[in-house]
């Protein structure tokens, strides 16, 4: 059968995939949201692109709000930590969930600090034992 006489695809309704900023102790955090993938990494990498432009910047990924990451998110991370690094500051990621938790370990991402939360951050814990 020709390919012009083949049925079109479905329409795909891909769920709204966002980054919230903020800045946190000394750390800018970037809490992800949704399905972070092929088609939605192009949105996200803005905001940490933006994050780790900073002068010795320490970024915190906050993953808790993200649903499903594919190759080219765990990408971006991995070139988040190699932009941080190349300006002598680094980044830290946030996940409670163990099949994210697993994914960045059978990737060999483990190499960057994961906490389950942000208060267990050395960025934000520093920050608050520094406030009276």
């Amino acid at each position: 059968m020709p390919l012009h006489d083949s049925c079109p695809l479905p329409s795909t309704d891909l769920p709204d995939a966002h980054a919230r900023c903020f800045p946190l102790g000394r750390a800018t955090v970037v809490e992800l949201h949704g399905e972070i993938d092929v088609f939605t990494v192009d949105k996200i990498s803005l905001d940490l692109d933006a994050a780790t432009a900073q002068p010795v910047p320490h970024v915190i990924v906050d993953l808790r709000q993200v649903s499903f990451i594919d190759s080219s998110g765990l990408h971006l991370l991995d070139r988040a930590n190699g932009r941080a690094r190349a300006r002598n500051g680094g980044i830290q990621l946030v996940s409670d969930e163990p099949r994210i938790r697993q994914l960045l370990r059978l990737t060999a991402l483990d190499h960057i600090p994961l906490s389950a939360t942000l208060d267990e951050t050395p960025a934000v814990g520093a920050h608050q034992q520094a406030t009276p």
